[in-house]
């Protein structure tokens, strides 16, 4: 917790008024903590009670007397007249105790965040204060009272010694912190006079049960670990139904969530594993726990419940009846419900009305039939994000680059168990390294057996032979995919009938292991995937190769009707798994193929093919392409050459088409560029532009020559070419720039026209809109509305690594622009939504950190800083660039926030000379506190 003066400062009028106003709940806050420290130490201190807001601030009742305490915060030293009045009123207060009005010894305590000032000082030394007065601040805390807490300097030093105490009280499972903010709010309420009792007191007697108040009656649950990390979309433990399912494997995280979650829930909540407990047994043997639990102090009621001769189900309507007239809801969370057989759990069910439950099971037959009878959904946990797993993995002394974080969220479906079990593997066998673990978790070779592979082995295990088949054949698919899909992927591969693919698909859905996501799609559970994998590999030859087929199929039919990039990376694998390198190579001309680039799979089947007697000399140039195309696209020159001359070797031996030719040419013609060999590029271009048999040739050809150009710094040139193209490009959809103003991509597939290759000319479209923002902002002539066009029609395409590449330009451009509030918007808006919704995580710490980056330069210090925190997790699997990136950007935006932080200073102070007093108080010269 930070005083006002090192947090950003809001926009408000007076920022006086504002400190004014922070000061005088500073100082509540301060003395409810400090109450809160009187209550943990009253047991101990044998205190009878404590009363808030009396006479004075606090008063302690003993055996002995009582203790007035008067609090004090300040911002200063105490002066001997800030505590003039409270003194007039002590010796009112002693003179009742004197005359037997008020029991005991009185004993009075002045505690102050602040030293005395010199004048105090020298009046306690000169001992004139009277002798029960005691003066207490944090550089002078007396051992005379064992009852008080120590004056703090500071919340944040209240907030941690009241936390180190309530660590120690034996009411486990209410986090300490958690149990200090709820002491501090009764305290208010206290204060205020306004509780059921209208009273100011709380009874040392009391205290136990007030504790157990709080913890809501947890003593059951599991204890959560001492740090959670919440799933992604986690449920509130609350819910307007009655009956809840959360469903998940050994692993999930379904216990750790229900009682974390029960540790802030306001409600009563108990916990009950059912275990091994026979079905018939479990209304009885629940009724007692939580009759003797929730109904103990009503022995009347009790009585009522455990009547002689009353059945199991007979004692648990009476005490819910109990819980309805005491207007109590209690909500209890059933362990391992799956156990219980479904006719016993839905009699518990229907014998209630105010019991609220909460379900945790794992996948088995139980919870179909449940979810059919009594008319209920499960609820799965999503498993923690990629941050999470980062985060959990570093703490455990492991590390990653995002792609291997990211492989093992996949691998382990994000399930808390698996992550923390496989980075123990990591850590144990591949020295920390992830990503080594993922390589060989891929090829199915990791040596070491990890928890949650003996676990889903058993669950595995348990289905029937053709569940364990189907489920085998589904987990090809690492995307979702359609009921259709699922059934033609079934019916082909098995060989069944469609009916009967139903079916499969009902039984597999029935085993939670599959998952079902956005428009009613369905996919494996990944943490399944990998066993469903491993069985493939024993099943028949022909089923595999069935299933393939059926897949790829299913693939390129729904490419034509839906550009999803994340399915052309599938078929290509798929591709590649049918060794099919023909139609591998055709698919490198495809746009969606250069816009997804080439992974190091398709890069190595591609060189495969080179040295494959079978290839025909056509395919074989087209394999060179598109590993030419690669190694220019991430800087790999050393075998360019070596490539263009088996190319060109290729031309003159073979009477290939124009665009073979074209290909070669332009990949020759930026190679060219890049070395800045201007000379080669107009031989080059003057040579084969005169045969250009088309306009849509002469497009891509002008705007490969309008690369070199930029390249070759000829902006002027360069600027005139990508207008040519650009315009061709509006003609052919029917449209001008200024059709587009204003429009999302949404409207603008409503006002285009739509040509045959019309995602071919959208791409070919927005890749010049880049191109001509880019050279235009290289020639001095920014025009960010090009680059806004462009993200619109890489979006219409799906093109979403292209469209994150000119957002982070165009949020560039905005911050040379001084126009941070847009560079942020841009980033929130368009660039990180594409990244986390298309999966970029190649990407992911770059744009995470040029966004922090951009929060600091719009004021936001504090986001900008706990951005770059939650990004350290990724920093080990960095390269020495990326990292040194990295570290300059947080040096960058600690820089932005001390400059932003002494600007604040200035204006909520205005002008002070650097040798007067601060005028936060503290008593030093302004150049040695705000000033410095």
């Amino acid at each position: 917790m930070q005083e006002s003066y090192n947090k950003n400062v809001p926009d408000v009028l007076d920022t006086a008024q504002l400190t004014r106003i922070e000061s005088v709940h500073r100082g509540f806050l301060y003395q409810h903590l400090y109450t809160v420290g009187c209550l943990l130490l009253a047991q101990e201190a044998e205190v009878e009670s404590i009363m808030v807001e009396l006479d004075e601030d606090i008063e302690l009742v003993t055996e002995q007397g009582r203790i007035y305490v008067q609090v004090k915060t300040r911002s200063k030293p105490i002066i001997p007249s800030e505590i003039s009045g409270a003194l007039e009123r002590f010796k009112d207060l002693r003179k009742e105790h004197d005359e037997g009005r008020r029991k005991g010894k009185a004993s009075f305590v002045f505690v102050a965040n602040q030293s005395p000032s010199i004048q105090l000082q020298k009046v306690i030394n000169d001992k004139k204060l009277p002798p029960d007065v005691v003066f207490i601040c944090p550089q002078s805390n007396s051992d005379k009272f064992s009852v008080l807490p120590p004056a703090w300097e500071s919340l944040t030093d209240a907030v941690a010694w009241c936390i180190s105490l309530a660590e120690k009280l034996n009411f486990s499972l209410l986090s300490p912190e958690s149990l200090i903010w709820k002491l501090a709010g009764l305290a208010q309420l206290a204060a205020t006079g306004n509780t059921a009792e209208k009273q100011h007191v709380f009874h040392t007697k009391d205290l136990p049960t007030l504790f157990e108040q709080l913890i809501v009656q947890l003593q059951d649950f599991p204890s959560p670990p001492v740090y959670y990390w919440p799933q992604k979309h986690e449920p509130p433990l609350i819910s307007d139904e009655r009956v809840r399912i959360i469903c998940g494997l050994s692993g999930a995280g379904k216990t750790t969530w229900a009682a974390q979650s029960a540790q802030h829930c306001l409600q009563l909540c108990a916990y009950y594993d059912t275990g091994d407990i026979p079905g018939p047994a479990l209304a009885s043997t629940l009724v007692r726990e939580l009759a003797a639990k929730f109904a103990k102090p009503n022995r009347d009621e009790l009585r009522k419940i455990f009547l002689p001769g009353v059945s199991g189900f007979e004692a648990l309507r009476a005490f819910d009846s109990f819980l309805g007239q005491q207007e109590a809801t209690l909500i209890l969370v059933l362990d391992n419900a799956h156990r219980i057989p479904v006719d016993n759990l839905r009699d518990i069910l229907n014998a209630t009305q105010n019991l609220r439950f909460v379900l945790l099971c794992q996948p088995h037959d139980n919870v179909r039939e449940l979810e059919a009878i009594m008319g209920l959904q499960r609820k799965t946990l999503f498993g923690w994000d990629i941050d999470t797993v980062a985060k959990a993995v570093d703490e455990l002394g492991g590390y990653a680059t995002a792609q291997g974080y990211e492989q093992l969220r996949i691998y382990t479906g994000g399930l808390p168990l698996y992550v923390q079990s496989a980075a123990k593997v990591a850590i144990s066998e591949y020295e920390g390294n992830v990503d080594t673990l993922c390589a060989e978790l891929q090829q199915q070779e990791n040596s070491v057996e990890t928890p949650q592979e003996v676990i889903l082995s058993r669950v595995y295990q348990g289905f029937e032979k053709l569940v364990q088949d189907s489920l085998a054949l589904f987990s090809l698919a690492d995307v979702g995919l359609s009921r259709d899909e699922v059934s033609e992927l079934l019916v082909n591969s098995l060989k069944v009938s469609t009916k009967g693919a139903a079916t499969i698909l009902k039984k597999m859905r029935a085993t939670g292991t599959v998952e079902i996501f956005g428009n009613q799609m369905l996919k494996v559970h990944d943490a399944v995937r990998a066993l469903g994998l491993q069985h493939l590999e024993l099943m028949e030859t022909e089923v595999k190769n069935n299933a393939l087929l059926a897949l790829k199929e299913l693939l390129v039919v729904s490419l034509h009707k839906n550009r999803d990039t994340s399915r052309f990376a599938l078929l290509t694998q798929i591709y590649i798994k049918l060794n099919d390198i023909k139609t591998l190579i055709d698919l490198s001309g495809e746009e969606l193929f250069y816009e997804m680039g080439i992974n190091v799979d398709i890069l190595a089947s591609l060189e495969r093919a080179l040295t494959a007697d079978t290839l025909k000399p056509l395919d074989k140039f087209w394999a060179l392409d598109g590993i030419a195309f690669y190694e220019i696209k991430v800087g790999k020159p050393e075998k360019l050459i070596q490539r263009f001359e088996a190319m060109e070797a290729l031309l003159v031996e073979h009477e290939f088409g124009y665009g073979e030719q074209t290909a070669y040419v332009m990949k020759r013609i930026l190679f060219s560029a890049e070395n800045g060999d201007a000379h080669e590029v107009k031989r080059l271009v003057e040579k084969f532009s005169t045969n250009i048999p088309n306009a849509d040739h002469e497009r891509i050809f002008d705007y490969n020559h309008a690369i070199a150009l930029w390249r070759l710094k000829k902006y002027k040139k360069a600027d005139s070419l990508c207008l040519k193209v650009i315009e061709g490009y509006y003609d052919l959809l029917g449209i001008s720039s200024q059709d587009v103003i204003g429009k999302n991509s949404d409207v603008l597939w409503t006002v285009i026209d739509r040509p045959e290759n019309v995602h071919e000319y959208l791409k070919h479209l927005a890749d010049a809109l880049e191109l001509y923002a880019t050279n235009r902002e290289a020639w001095g002539r920014p025009t960010p509305f090009a680059r806004i066009h462009s993200m619109k029609f890489y979006n219409m395409v799906g093109a979403g690594d292209s469209m994150v590449r000119v957002g982070q330009d165009l949020a560039d451009q905005f911050v040379s622009m001084k126009d941070f509030t847009g560079a942020r918007e841009v980033m929130e808006q368009h660039v990180l939504p594409v990244v986390n919704k298309v999966g970029l995580v190649g990407k992911l710490v770059q744009v995470r950190s040029q966004y922090a980056v951009i929060l600091a330069l719009d004021g936001q210090h504090e986001d900008a800083i706990a951005e770059m925190r939650r990004l350290e997790p990724y920093f080990e699997g960095l390269t020495g660039d990326q990292r040194q990136e990295f570290e300059e950007q947080s040096k960058y935006i600690s820089h932005i926030s001390d400059v932003g932080s002494r600007s604040t200073t200035k204006q909520l102070f205005g002008k002070v000379g650097r040798n007067e007093e601060c005028p936060c108080g503290s008593g030093l010269k302004y150049k040695k506190c705000h000033g410095a």
